[in-house]
């Protein structure tokens, strides 16, 4: 009898320990899922931060009367837009240095005597990270 009895406890004990694995497994799948949803939304927002950054360019290049008004304007509407990204985790990826492939898309070489081969140029499209995930590269031209 005793042997059952020790049979029946490990059986119990094997059962409530899969049980606790099958939660914790299911409640980090649940977090993937939420993380791959909010870059889903995140998506189309990084086009308007292209646009945006594109039109403030383009004002400041304009010699009209109330460009000053459009561009302080442009300029408030960016500012409200990157605290949000920041208050919601997301971070514009550095374009600073070396090219590297995890963080960069490389869209052209060329040739520059200011930089060594590998270095980023130019910035084509800011590249953003949700925490610690790529939603979008950087499109860069790189260094021969």
């Amino acid at each position: 009898m005793a042997k059952n009895k020790k049979d029946y406890q490990d059986l119990y004990l094997r059962s409530v320990a899969d049980f606790q694995n099958y939660k914790r497994r299911v409640e980090e799948e649940r977090a993937a899922w939420i993380s791959h949803a909010q870059i889903e939304v995140l998506k189309p927002l990084l086009h308007l931060i292209d646009d945006i950054d594109r039109a403030v360019d383009s004002c400041k290049k304009q010699e009209e009367a109330d460009k000053e008004s459009i561009l302080s304007g442009l300029e408030l509407i960016k500012k409200n837009l990157d605290k949000t990204f920041k208050d919601l985790g997301v971070s514009e990826i550095d374009c600073s240095g070396k090219f590297d492939p995890n963080f960069h898309e490389a869209l052209i070489e060329v040739d520059s005597p200011d930089h060594t081969s590998g270095d980023i140029v130019d910035v084509v499209n800011k590249g953003y990270m949700f925490k610690d995930k790529v939603v979008r590269h950087a499109k860069v031209s790189v260094a021969k």
